[in-house]
């Protein structure tokens, strides 16, 4: 029953914040983001993560990217895959080297540098198609192209993360370093997402 009184104000909360949000002119993603973290353990303390919240969070996600597949245009996908993937390509090589240089001057070795880069290379494909279909704009080439590119990022950004973890070892990996990791590992989702707007996509 508590569960019930929860999901009921996560709803209310959220389409209050997303309707005003619009209103003021900014995605209401923005809005349902930003009261998340006020009712959440940050602020108010109101909601806490558990099992059942996040069966239906990963639902949730499921469900969207499965309609982005189903409202995509696969011609456009095709017609932007080029630019998509320089796109992708240069997402992932600007955090691997920025917060890896970032991670160098505040004392960390090489290797968790390069870590803590690799995480912060991978994007939020759900983030992406929602603004993308509040704006209309998921079946334009801009946004097939950043559709494509955020795909591809989280791509590449997953293979590499497995490649380090393989590389280094969790023994060489410090304990602040695998806290940087878990507060991104949500990204790793992003499979899952992948895989819906792949069956999504082929039957558009």
């Amino acid at each position: 029953m508590a569960f019930i009184g929860t999901l009921i104000l996560i709803l209310v909360a959220t389409t209050i914040a997303g309707h005003f949000s619009a209103r003021v002119g900014i995605p209401a993603v923005i809005g349902e983001l930003l009261i998340g973290i006020i009712i959440g353990p940050g602020v108010l303390n109101w909601v806490h993560n558990s099992s059942a919240l996040s069966v239906f969070a990963n639902i949730g996600v499921i469900l969207l990217m499965f309609m982005a597949g189903l409202e995509s245009n696969l011609a456009q996908l095709r017609k932007v895959l080029r630019p998509a993937l320089a796109v992708a390509v240069c997402g992932v090589i600007l955090p691997v080297v920025l917060m890896g240089g970032v991670s160098l001057v505040f004392g960390y070795h090489f290797t968790e540098a390069l870590f803590i880069g690799v995480v912060f290379s991978a994007t939020s494909v759900s983030i992406s198609v929602v603004v993308l279909r509040e704006f209309h704009a998921l079946d334009t080439r801009a946004g097939a192209t950043i559709l494509g590119a955020a795909v591809a990022d989280d791509i590449i950004g997953v293979l590499l993360l497995s490649l380090m973890v393989a590389l280094i070892g969790a023994a060489q990996v410090s304990m602040a370093t695998l806290i940087w990791g878990f507060n991104s590992c949500s990204k790793l989702v992003s499979l899952l997402q992948r895989t819906c707007s792949s069956n999504g996509l082929r039957r558009c």
